[in-house]
């Protein structure tokens, strides 16, 4: 047994004797967290919603045996973990934190929570800074309430104290993230209206705040800008020569690429390759994720329900074939610029009071990594194979 491999044994041991819950060994996740920066392919899931499936009662199985989500992902071999932030979810004063529960998941304090797990376990820690209170995506980018109305010399300060701020409790917590986020699905912009996309001189310049704030605390960590465009390459290359134009500096590009909405693994695969060439970046998938099953788990209408021109099935099997087929191409991606994919939340099972907001249930469950009772699929052996 090597090194490294000591070591996720030594953390895969603690975490399943409940060393994964008090973290009584900071030294060892560090060391793990060190071990693994920048050097192999990233086989990544965003399980953002863990820690309010797991309140709410969700469970998960292997052959009937429970076992803690993060140990059996890990143990499928998943080794990094993205996580969301937002500001001030469930705040009940102001919409749209209102849209979430009142526990307030997803802000930092709960992020911590998570972070801590995975890290004990050895596994590299991707941070997703929405800069909101509920979901930034391409159709929504709302500010947080506490930076509503303020100009842009003063949100770029509130943005960049406020990533500095939780990137520093994460660090006291002997959590170094590999990667971090400035923003989330950026293609329109983000704190609309201020940084909109018809807005780039002022976009450019929080994206420069975010990314001066995270080198600030560790220079180590990649800052990564996220855009929702995987398969398009005229408006990929548009953002980021909009960027670049601009002095805008990063260290990686993040692209979301679901086959429903973002085109064929070929449209993928030449946006990808053309992006590492053209700026000399690397390149990862930080979301995707492929239907196991037509049916519906719950009430609530799954969101993903057809997959475009991909021809696997829809069954665990085609989601394997689908995960094989995407991460050999981000792989193959010049200069060896490809460098991980994740998997959004393969672990969203139907769970009483989960919803994608307050008062819905699962728009998911039919994407998942588990079937709807919270087992392992045979689909989630496609990481360890990969």
């Amino acid at each position: 047994m090597n090194r490294r491999e000591m070591l996720g044994w030594l953390a895969s041991t603690a975490a399943a004797a409940g060393a994964g819950a008090t973290l009584g060994a900071p030294a060892l996740a560090a060391e793990l967290q060190a071990s693994s920066r920048g050097s192999r392919f990233a086989k990544g899931a965003d399980v953002s919603t863990l820690l309010e499936l797991e309140a709410n009662g969700a469970k998960f199985y292997e052959h009937g045996v429970p076992h803690d989500c993060l140990l059996l992902l890990r143990s499928h071999g998943v080794d990094s973990i993205r996580i969301k932030v937002w500001n001030d979810p469930g705040n009940p004063n102001f919409f749209p934190a209102d849209q979430s529960p009142a526990a307030g998941y997803n802000n930092a304090e709960h992020v911590r929570v998570l972070a801590r797990r995975a890290a004990a376990l050895g596994m590299r820690v991707l941070i997703d800074f929405h800069y909101s209170d509920w979901w930034a995506d391409p159709g929504k980018q709302y500010p947080p309430h506490a930076w509503a109305g303020k100009d842009i010399v003063q949100t770029c300060a509130l943005l960049s104290e406020y990533t500095s701020s939780v990137l520093k409790m994460l660090k006291r917590d002997g959590v170094h993230p590999e990667w971090v986020q400035v923003g989330n699905e950026i293609t329109g912009g983000m704190l609309w209206p201020l940084g909109k996309y018809d807005q780039w001189d002022n976009l450019a310049q929080l994206l420069k705040a975010g990314h001066d704030a995270v080198k600030s605390v560790d220079e180590r960590i990649k800052v990564m800008l996220h855009v929702d465009s995987g398969g398009n390459n005229a408006t990929s290359r548009w953002w980021f020569d909009s960027a670049t134009q601009r002095g805008v500096t990063f260290d990686v590009i993040g692209l979301s690429y679901y086959p429903q909405w973002q085109g064929s693994l070929s449209d993928l695969q030449n946006n990808a390759n053309d992006l590492a060439t053209r700026y000399d970046k690397d390149v990862m998938v930080v979301e995707t994720a492929y239907p196991w099953t037509t049916s519906d788990g719950d009430s609530e209408p799954n969101s993903m329900t057809n997959v475009g021109s991909a021809t696997y099935p829809q069954t665990p099997a085609g989601q394997a074939q689908f995960l094989g087929a995407l991460t050999d191409i981000v792989k193959a991606i010049p200069d060896g610029h490809g460098k991980g994919v994740f998997w959004w939340e393969p672990e969203w099972i139907p769970t009483p009071n989960v919803g994608w907001k307050v008062g819905t249930g699962d728009q998911w469950d039919n994407n998942t990594l588990f079937d709807f009772h919270g087992n392992a699929l045979t689909s989630l052996d496609a990481f360890r194979k990969r």
